[in-house]
């Protein structure tokens, strides 16, 4: 999974250092004993929308990369992250990005989100649990007048379930080959980057090299035991 190849490049040693990065950002406010929460509800009622991006009327989800139903929701999560006052970007890759400022926007920033995409049936939280997840850490943020020290991303990979293709843009590991392989809904990489507003002839302007991000975090499904079995500590 290539966008294990971005957490190990583009991080910090370990995943636990993007949590307590944003904690560390949270002290530098004054808010008291005030314990910052995520609105439940909010969050749920957003996935239960989401959910019916690619479904059928049968009630199964089919919203694979480059459909229209990914396109659909692709256009529906930059208008939340607009709604949230973030100025959202696609890269080259097809990636979407919205950028927060931090009251140092000389540190690296702390960067979270997941895929947005998924494989038919795949069910309603396999992804749009960690997208929807980081759009509510925002909205909290924005809620309680908020700046954290490090710049916050955003960050939504494209086409993760086909391929790990915007993790694996980002990491610098997309070849030329890989963008001429076949996606599931029959156009090749290159066709869908360009179905959803990406550019596969600049492709190498999106990598983000080691260093170039503080942390990532991305609140997921763990359905295997790589992290587990592995010596990253996670938060």
């Amino acid at each position: 999974m290539k966008r294990r190849i971005f957490v190990k490049n583009a991080s910090l040693t370990t995943l636990g250092v993007s949590a307590v990065g944003l904690l560390e950002s949270y002290s530098k406010n004054s808010i008291g004993d005030n314990k910052l929460k995520v609105n439940e509800q909010r969050m749920v009622s957003r996935i239960t929308e989401f959910a019916k991006f690619g479904m059928d009327d049968k009630g199964h989800g089919y919203r694979v990369a480059f459909t229209k139903g990914d396109i659909d929701g692709r256009a529906w999560f930059i208008e939340q992250l607009k709604k949230a006052g973030l100025d959202p970007v696609i890269d080259a890759a097809g990636n979407i990005i919205g950028k927060r400022k931090g009251k140092n926007q000389a540190l690296k920033p702390i960067a979270f989100g997941s895929h947005i995409d998924m494989v038919p049936d795949g069910g309603n939280y396999d992804g749009p649990v960690g997208s929807i997840g980081a759009l509510e850490v925002i909205d909290v943020l924005n809620e309680n007048k908020l700046v954290t020290e490090h710049p916050l991303e955003v960050i939504i990979f494209s086409n993760e379930e086909g391929g790990t293709i915007g993790s694996m843009a980002m990491a610098g590991a997309l070849t030329k080959e890989g963008l001429q392989q076949k996606s599931q809904n029959g156009l090749t990489m290159a066709e869908g980057i360009k179905a959803i507003g990406g550019n596969p002839d600049t492709i190498q302007s999106c990598i983000r090299k080691k260093g170039d991000i503080h942390a990532w975090l991305e609140l997921h499904i763990e359905q295997g035991a790589f992290w587990s079995g592995s010596t990253y500590r996670l938060a």
